[in-house]
């Protein structure tokens, strides 16, 4: 299974879940349809990523009152678009649509201007300083062991660990590594370092949406929001960073941008790593069993670099490039919808970290390890421009998307998502506690069940 949020099949990775005509949320289970109930009061979303926009959405359809606040000066999230680049809107974020049993494949699939993807690829694979498709590296040992080691992973049964404390256990050779960071780690939004293979197994076995994954060949991620949810993108809050949350009364007062707003439940959606920042300060002090889940799940570093050529010097039928030790992969961009010739940096973890310490100057080292994948300064001397997208130095995000960390797991997301005294609520992919974790459709499931718990309250 190929689970990506920010990647090139389909994030920062978009997407609730259809089995026939019966569309299912949360858990996935047909007891977490939205269930509209009787209550009617006011309620505050804080965040306009796509949970805190669908949730309002459906809110909104009940006839409940709804206030929406973004910190930013933007709707939308981990969901960005970037134009004038190239002659497509590059998307800077979230990219694939995991699996056809998904509500978020339903919306995009029916969005006017909007298709899905067909153009086939083959990856590429450098191992020991030689870069060859994988039909060229058949019966490679070090890459029959990693492919082997990846697909078993997520089946594990053990000592909780990391997974590279599993792969050193299983006797992996080490030429391997990167190509399992990339599968792995990178995929998860970390690296294998940090990374739980006991975790990493736990939500892949509650996964329910499929394990195909789409991109779009025409449209953009920004055109579906804009096209579904514009009532409620036109009514959002922007440029109203949340600093306090007091619920300690019969109704909740939420301080934003110097102003109070009052109502009497609210939807926290923000990013799981601004939750673990501090920024927002909350009276009483959320329970040390909700603090200790915000502190178990990770949420780190990640990037996409787009890098653009003035022509292609990779092969034609091209989609993954896999195992640079500074990268962990490119792919190409705009494969199947555009002649322009692009490259996607798909960095997270450790490498993004690295990479963003460089700051502009993380391009002449995607262009080195590029001239040492093809040789003869291929990189260098066809690049023309570049555009890097740092998630974790976006100050109202922080990072990529969460992951389960050694000590973690489903537990403690069940735990971030459990609701407060009838009056706060949580949602957004971090809370997923049924696999869906880290995904778009993941993110409109915890909608959906923070509304459903709202109603029935």
């Amino acid at each position: 299974m190929q689970r990506r949020l920010f990647i090139r099949q389909s994030l920062l990775a978009i997407p609730a879940l259809y089995v026939g005509n019966s569309l299912l949320f949360a858990s996935c289970r047909k007891d977490d349809e939205l269930k509209p109930g009787n209550w009617r009061g006011k309620v505050i979303v804080i965040g306009a990523g796509i949970s805190g926009i669908y949730a309002a959405k459906q809110l909104m359809s009940l006839g409940i009152d709804v206030t929406v606040l973004e910190a930013s000066g933007r709707t939308g999230g981990r969901i960005r678009g970037l134009e004038g680049f190239a002659d497509f809107e590059i998307e800077l974020g979230a990219e694939e649509v995991h699996g056809k049993r998904s509500e978020w494949y339903n919306i995009v699939n029916g969005t006017p201007g909007v298709s899905f993807n067909e153009a086939s690829s083959e990856d590429y694979f450098y191992i020991g300083n030689v870069l060859k498709s994988e039909s060229a590296w058949a019966g490679n040992s070090v890459l029959t062991q990693a492919k082997t080691f990846e697909n078993t992973a997520r089946n594990y049964s053990g000592v909780d660990k990391t997974v590279h404390e599993q792969a050193i256990a299983q006797g992996i050779n080490p030429d391997g590594y990167e190509i399992i960071n990339a599968y792995l780690g990178n995929e998860y939004g970390a690296s294998n370092n940090v990374l739980s293979i006991k975790g990493i197994t736990e939500e892949d076995q509650l996964w329910e949406s499929g394990d195909d994954n789409y991109t779009l060949k025409s449209g953009s991620y920004t055109n579906v929001l804009k096209h579904h949810y514009a009532d409620v993108i036109n009514k959002v809050k922007l440029n109203h960073p949340v600093t306090q949350i007091s619920y300690a009364g019969n109704q909740v007062t939420v301080t934003a941008n110097g102003t109070n707003f009052v109502a009497d439940r609210v939807i926290v959606t923000v990013p799981l790593a601004v939750l673990q920042s501090g920024t927002i300060q909350f009276s009483p002090q959320l329970p040390n069993a909700k603090r200790n889940a915000i502190n178990k799940i990770g949420m780190g570093a990640g990037m996409k670099v787009i890098l653009k050529f003035k022509d292609r010097f990779w092969a034609a039928n091209t989609g993954t490039i896999i195992g640079g030790p500074k990268s962990a992969m490119y792919w190409t961009t705009g494969l199947g919808k555009s002649n322009t010739a692009l490259l996607t940096a798909f960095v997270m973890g450790e490498k993004a970290q690295y990479l963003s310490s460089l700051g502009n100057g993380a391009t002449n080292a995607l262009l080195a390890e590029l001239d040492q994948m093809y040789g003869n300064s291929a990189a260098t001397k066809a690049f023309t421009e570049a555009h890097i997208m740092d998630w974790g130095k976006e100050q109202y995000i922080r990072g990529a998307y969460s992951y389960a960390i050694v000590g973690g797991g489903i537990s403690q997301r069940r735990e971030l998502a459990a609701s407060i005294d009838n009056k706060l609520f949580f949602a957004g992919e971090a809370t997923h506690t049924a696999g869906h974790n880290s995904t778009v459709h993941g993110a409109l499931e915890t909608a959906i069940r923070a509304v459903n718990e709202i109603t029935k309250a």
